[in-house]
């Protein structure tokens, strides 16, 4: 997050790198059945080798394929649809967050 203020623009070809590994980190958890559920800026943190990492799991969960969680939990300003709803989330709410 900080490094995004500092520099204010990201060229592109940074930016595609940092979004495959954010891709690659959450398909990763994923298959452990791990969904994170407070994806945003301030939980990736940067290594002095330009590599992210997803940090604070404090609100993840082991959900299984197909079921659903109804706990409202993350950082408000980052909450997918469903997660202000409660009508149930499943991996998704991870994507939410990195596509917008």
């Amino acid at each position: 997050f900080e490094y995004i203020v500092k520099k204010k623009r990201v060229k592109e070809k940074e930016a595609c790198k940092f979004f495959h590994q954010i891709i690659n980190g959450i398909e990763y958890i994923h298959k452990l059945n791990v969904v994170h559920r407070d994806l945003k800026p301030e939980n990736l943190l940067l290594d002095t080798a330009g590599y992210l990492k997803i940090t604070d799991f404090g609100f993840a969960k082991r959900i299984s394929p197909g079921a659903k969680s109804y706990t409202l939990c993350g950082t408000p300003e980052y909450l997918a649809p469903e997660l202000v709803t409660q009508s149930g989330h499943t991996r998704a709410v991870d994507w939410y967050v990195s596509v917008f």
